[in-house]
């Protein structure tokens, strides 16, 4: 049996997982809001929640409306789209559900793929079938969170775009990271190392992957302000006016920094999320873009440092320094990691996927489990879970950061 024949085989039964996955899933969801419903309770929100937005936003355009200009709309241009084909197709809220979840599952196809051909036309099918176990493993532990938002699409253009970017190709892959962060910002990140990269050789690369990069996101912006004029401002100006989720690195400090002191942190529900009241946690949001800013000038420095040979370990650093270091720490933001710890070669991405898989378990019981329910009454122990989570995200990305280099004879 060829190389080629078996390759095939382990993407194909890898897929049929993930279809079973998602099917699953969706029924098992879809199932206990149908309970809750003859219970007189609302739908659980992970799912329900989620595409109830979408499929509203979707059909503003269907009645003649343009987001932005005529309606408030709070992503960026490039995720539209994504909720409007959907709508296109069918018409009522069930069926918008099932497209949606079609759509997504496509691009959870191309992470597949990709993933898969990582490692060239040399590389062991247990290798690959290895890392698309990985990628399984997490996709299956926050499921619900997979099938209902639409992190998936931006996790496949900035993996891609990472990959890309350091083999070769890096036209396409700045195209690509420009059209990400167009659809939901962080898969700009990955462009980080890659300008240290182009920047340390730029007599051979020209540049031309920060040049694509910077060329189509321009283009995009302009397009995003012809379509919705200056009412862009507020869909940035929504963000901007966030405060300090109590998921987030330092809400979650101050919850325990609360619990410790006897004096509990009070908390808000605003921007369809649960924030520390203004009290707590206005400063420390005001200091979460320098912080995060400074994140990634260390990885750049890290990954400058290291001799720049494993720019997807740096990209996934970049990522997660981005994700870790917000005012913002939502559960589906572990998703975009997904495909780049699963591709990490040697000890130190073994040690990585093993700590990354705790912080999706503990993920899945704040989320959708009864923890995070459990943070806002104050209980000690779900408190200590979220800060054991976030703990373990920042040990992550020290371990990206000054971990060994790659040897991918000692993977798991």
């Amino acid at each position: 049996m060829t190389r080629g024949f078996k390759l095939i085989a382990c993407i194909l039964c890898v897929i049929a997982v993930h279809a079973v996955i998602f099917v699953a899933t969706d029924a098992g969801l879809r199932a206990a809001n149908a309970a809750l419903k003859a219970d007189g309770s609302a739908d659980v929100g992970a799912v329900a929640w989620s595409h109830r937005y979408y499929y509203d936003y979707a059909s503003e355009a269907l009645s003649g409306k343009i987001p932005y200009r005529d309606f408030p709309f709070e992503y960026p241009l490039l995720s539209y789209p994504l909720f409007l084909i959907p709508r296109l197709l069918v018409s009522d809220f069930e069926g918008y559900r099932s497209a949606f979840l079609a759509e997504m599952f496509l691009f959870d196809v191309a992470a597949i793929i990709l993933i898969a051909r990582q490692g060239g036309e040399s590389e062991a099918i247990v290798t690959v079938a290895r890392r698309l176990g990985w990628y399984t493993l997490y996709c299956f532990l926050l499921a619900p969170l997979v099938i209902g938002r639409f992190e998936l699409a931006p996790m496949v253009l900035a993996f891609a775009a990472a990959r890309w970017w350091f083999s070769g190709r890096a036209n396409l892959a700045g195209i690509t990271a420009s059209l990400g962060t167009l659809m939901k910002i962080f898969p700009g990140v990955v462009a980080a190392p890659a300008l240290v990269w182009e920047a340390s050789r730029v007599r051979t690369t020209r540049a031309r992957g920060m040049t694509a990069f910077l060329a189509t996101l321009a283009a995009g912006v302009a397009c995003w302000f012809l379509l919705g004029g200056r009412r862009v401002l507020e869909s940035l100006g929504y963000h901007a006016g966030r405060g300090l989720e109590i998921e987030s690195l330092f809400g979650g400090a101050l919850f325990l920094a609360g619990t410790i002191s006897g004096s509990k942190a009070p908390w808000v529900f605003d921007h369809n999320a649960y924030h520390l009241s203004s009290e707590w946690g206005a400063r420390l949001a005001f200091l979460t873009f320098p912080v995060q800013a400074a994140a990634l000038l260390l990885v750049m420095w890290a990954f400058r440092r290291s001799g720049m040979a494993e720019g997807l370990r740096f990209s996934a650093a970049a990522v997660l320094a981005f994700i870790v270091f917000g005012k913002v720490l939502s559960p589906q933001y572990l998703i975009w990691l997904f495909p780049f710890v699963a591709v990490l070669d040697g000890p130190t991405g073994s040690i990585a996927r093993k700590i990354f898989l705790l912080g999706c378990v503990i993920t899945l019981l704040l989320y959708p489990g009864p923890g995070l329910g459990m943070v806002l009454e104050h209980q000690a122990g779900a408190i200590l879970l979220l800060n054991l989570r976030n703990a373990l995200l920042v040990w992550m990305l020290a371990v990206l950061l000054y971990g060994h280099e790659s040897d991918p004879l000692r993977s798991d």
